[in-house]
């Protein structure tokens, strides 16, 4: 079986933080297993310790830029307030705040960064994972470490799947673009706000200060998100071993094998997506079965799994549900896809799928 195996391409950034996992994790050997109420205790004071530290830091960096500000204003203005659309008005006084705002930001980001990854170094101790082997290392390990950094998923094929290939180029495009801003573009509004706001108001001292809260909060909302998906990608390798060992119980036939990777294989690609649970997945059903994945006409497969007697049906659908579940958050074109399944099988989905994916996210068996 072969998983992602990627490591000569990727960047620096993708390297250090690479390492920097396999260094904090340490185990010998994996051992996939349900999490124990101790594990899924550390895992919980592993995310309170980072949305903590990563808020903290983003509102120190804030307040000493807050800081600087002031104090360039009494030493460097010459005029009136400087102007955020004049800048040419006072050379040295956006020269050095500009500098001070990169340092203090670049400081912020390595901060966070060492924060992120030694949580998510913890996280993969708790859930068993060693990385000191092949197999799926190679992609759990990457997979881990781009969730640390929060870096997007790499655009690739999986296993002949290519998730992508009905993603418009411009979505993809704008995608890239407002994830890259996210965090300077919401910055820049709260101080235009803010400037609007306090500018005339016996409060404008507390203008530089306006970010504060704006960095504190995004950053504890990103290491939130960071740890929800480290959590996922952790648990990944076990929710795969069930669901592949729930298929081979089912006793499917070669038509239900087929019908079976054809799901997913459609909901890969509603997902647009490379994730590293996916790419888990499709090794191991194409392991198991012994056949090629491939990008399906969901009519086809809707028209199969209508025809397909009960027992394969409830197997899909339940393998169907589980890879919805792996990504860690559906997206709507991913729950149409489910429910249309569940109406060709006339079976309600209900609560199905937030039952996965809580069951994902704590590390359970379907048993539990």
């Amino acid at each position: 079986m072969e998983t992602e195996a990627d490591v000569e391409r990727l960047n620096v950034v993708e390297r250090t933080g690479l390492a920097f996992l396999r260094r904090g994790c340490r185990r010998d050997d994996s051992e996939i297993r349900t999490w124990r109420d101790e594990d899924r205790a550390r895992i919980r004071r592993l995310q309170v310790f980072a949305v903590v530290l990563c808020g903290l830091s983003g509102a120190v960096s804030a307040a000493l830029i807050g800081a600087a500000d002031l104090w360039l204003r009494e030493v460097l203005v010459t005029g009136a307030e400087p102007s955020l659309f004049s800048p040419g008005s006072d050379p040295a006084y956006w020269a050095s705040y500009g500098g001070i705002a990169v340092l203090m930001s670049l400081l912020e980001i390595l901060a966070m960064y060492w924060v992120l990854l030694r949580s998510v170094a913890g996280i993969a101790d708790a859930a068993g994972l060693s990385f000191s082997q092949g197999d799926a290392a190679d992609v759990l390990t990457t997979g881990l470490s781009r969730a640390a950094l929060d870096i997007p998923n790499p655009r690739r094929a999986l296993h002949g799947i290519d998730p992508y290939v009905r993603a418009s180029p411009l979505k993809l495009l704008a995608y890239t673009a407002l994830y890259r801003v996210k965090v300077g573009a919401t910055s820049f509004v709260v101080r235009i706000l803010a400037r609007r706001v306090l500018a005339r108001s016996s409060l404008r001292v507390l203008l530089p200060f306006a970010a504060v809260p704006v960095f504190a909060g995004w950053n504890a909302l990103i290491a939130w998100w960071v740890i929800r998906e480290a959590r996922v990608r952790a648990a990944g390798p076990l929710a795969v071993r069930e669901a592949v060992a729930a298929l081979e119980r089912a006793g499917l036939d070669n038509d239900g094998k087929r019908l079976a990777l054809d799901a997913v294989a459609e909901l890969v690609v509603a997902a647009q997506d490379a994730h590293p649970n996916y790419d888990l997945l499709l090794a191991r059903l194409c392991e198991a079965f012994d056949i090629d994945a491939r990008v399906p006409e969901w009519a086809d497969v809707r028209a199969r799994l209508d025809d397909a007697d009960a027992p394969t049906r409830h197997a899909v659908l339940a393998l169907m549900t589980t890879t919805t579940a792996l990504r860690g958050r559906s997206c709507r074109r991913q729950r149409r896809v489910l429910e249309d399944a569940c109406a060709a099988c006339d079976l309600p989905l209900g609560d199905a799928l937030d039952v996965a994916q809580r069951r994902i996210a704590e590390g359970r068996c379907e048993s539990e």
